[in-house]
């Protein structure tokens, strides 16, 4: 939290007011800050999103709440609180918060002289190039782009409008960016893909002569890596988001608007479609495709091929139903052993009887 942006504090009346939503309680109810709920104080504004956190209430000390709408039949047992009760209460907490703490004000700085910039560089209006950045022989940058302190960006990369590119990131030789692109500190895009080839008993690099194309609207978490083709485009659909650490390997292809949660790794030449979701440490071998609007759990190792529209899990990942069901049965399994053991002990139990009973017949018969 900044500590020079001079903060107002606000009313249960007021956040209702600007929430357009229905206020429970005391309206002179008032905050200045903002809090998880566990963590939260009387002065704090904090927020539930469903019924299954309402739970998490009864023990907080925060006065005012941001609720859902669909919960407000069990308020009653909270009497001490006041709720204002919006549709959805994530993005309304968060335009609260906006409100209580804006974000620093941009600053026009320009062309820093401690900046290293090729004077073959074009750069275009009200973009600022931050101390120490290195900007690289026929590099084209768009307006209104932030370049922040230690950025590299090589030779021939071509950046759209409205891009920032935050501390340490680096561009390789040229790369292409679309605008409306956020890449956070620590990135790397378009180094070399994983390629080689045994040659008498050494392995020998294979040349990478792509690119990465990141297309419109995409944000990249921190040290997240995404490595040029060996011929051709790696691509990063728009609207796509990716989090931090996620490894993108050489040729990929991945659609627009797709989820890809910290630690994913897509080996060479993934393709997904559209609105595709990668949980967290999901790996996906290369040449598999996502279909559009495919889930892939957390954790799931992907081999081949997945249907659109379907969740998957597990390692060999497969329908999210049917692993389910065998995971379930893993976990019976120490039953299931012991139930055969006594099967076992039975059915011996048995023979042995059955044995005796014809030793008996044949006696009787000689």
């Amino acid at each position: 939290m900044t500590t020079d942006i001079l903060r107002k504090s606000l009313s249960a009346a007021e956040i209702a007011e600007i929430l357009d939503g229905r206020l429970i309680g005391n309206s002179q109810c008032e905050i200045d800050d903002v809090q998880t709920v566990e963590r939260a104080t009387p002065r704090h504004l904090t927020f539930v999103g469903n019924q299954k956190n309402l739970g998490r209430l009864r023990n907080t000390q925060a006065k005012l709440v941001i609720a859902p709408e669909s919960v407000a039949s069990e308020l009653g047992q909270f009497p001490g609180l006041t709720f204002v009760l919006v549709p959805e209460p994530e993005p309304a907490f968060l335009s609260i918060t906006g409100i209580l703490m804006p974000p620093r004000a941009r600053v026009a700085i320009g062309l820093s002289e401690r900046a290293v910039i090729h004077e073959s560089a074009k750069i275009g209006p009200n973009t600022n190039v931050h101390p120490l950045a290195v900007i690289g022989r026929d590099v084209v940058i768009g307006h209104s782009c932030e370049i922040h302190s230690g950025v590299i960006i090589g030779d021939g990369c071509i950046l759209g409008d409205n891009v920032v590119l935050y501390p340490s990131t680096v561009l390789y030789n040229d790369v292409r960016i679309g605008s409306h692109v956020i890449i956070h500190a620590g990135c790397v895009i378009g180094a070399d893909g994983f390629g080689y080839r045994l040659v008498n008993g050494g392995h020998q690099r294979l040349p990478h002569f792509g690119t990465v194309v990141i297309c419109d609207d995409v944000e990249i978490g921190a040290c997240t890596t995404i490595d040029r083709a060996k011929v051709g485009e790696t691509v990063i659909g728009s609207g796509t988001r990716i989090d931090n650490q996620v490894m993108i390997g050489h040729n990929c292809r991945i659609g627009r608007h797709n989820l890809l949660v910290s630690q994913v790794g897509f080996a060479g030449s993934v393709t997904t479609g559209d609105y595709v979701v990668c949980a967290g440490q999901a790996g996906v071998a290369d040449h598999v495709h996502l279909g559009d609007g495919a889930i892939i759990g957390a954790k799931a190792g992907v081999h081949r091929d997945m249907p659109g529209g379907q969740t998957y899990l597990g390692s060999p990942a497969g329908p999210a139903a049917e692993t389910t069901r065998q995971l379930m049965a893993l976990r019976r399994l120490p039953e299931i052993r012991d139930v055969v053991k006594k099967l076992e002990k039975d059915l011996e139990s048995i023979q042995r009887r059955l044995s005796g009973g014809a030793q008996q017949e044949e006696s009787s018969a000689a």
